[in-house]
């Protein structure tokens, strides 16, 4: 049995969607998962249910250098961000969680969806 865990990554500096972003899912040191967002910053992930700890937590880490090394954004200094990673419980019994994200190149913002 699996469970599915999409994202959908936003450029928070025009609105447009964050294509070639890559993402991993990870419990522990155990990758569930791994990828790179597609041209619609989006990515979509089957974890086998037996693969996630008893309580759920996950760790979701975005590695953002290289998405904003590509892209002219205004600076004030060196790009210092390498990535990002959010802490996540995913709640047992649902098939699916999904979590957008916005990035711009020194901050972020996520919310839950089901």
């Amino acid at each position: 049995m699996t469970i599915t865990f999409t994202t959908h990554v936003l450029n928070g500096t025009d609105g447009t969607h964050a294509g070639g972003v890559a993402l991993r899912l990870c419990a522990g040191d155990a990758v569930l998962a791994q990828g790179v967002t597609d041209q619609g910053g989006r990515l979509r992930c089957e974890i086998a249910v037996d693969a996630l700890p008893a309580d759920g937590a996950v760790a979701l880490h975005i590695e953002t250098a290289a998405y904003w090394r590509d892209r002219s954004v205004p600076r004030q200094g060196p790009q210092i961000v390498e990535g990002v990673t959010i802490r996540l419980s995913l709640p047992p019994g649902a098939a699916h969680h999904h979590v957008p994200i916005m990035l711009s190149p020194n901050a972020f913002s996520a919310w839950w969806s089901a």
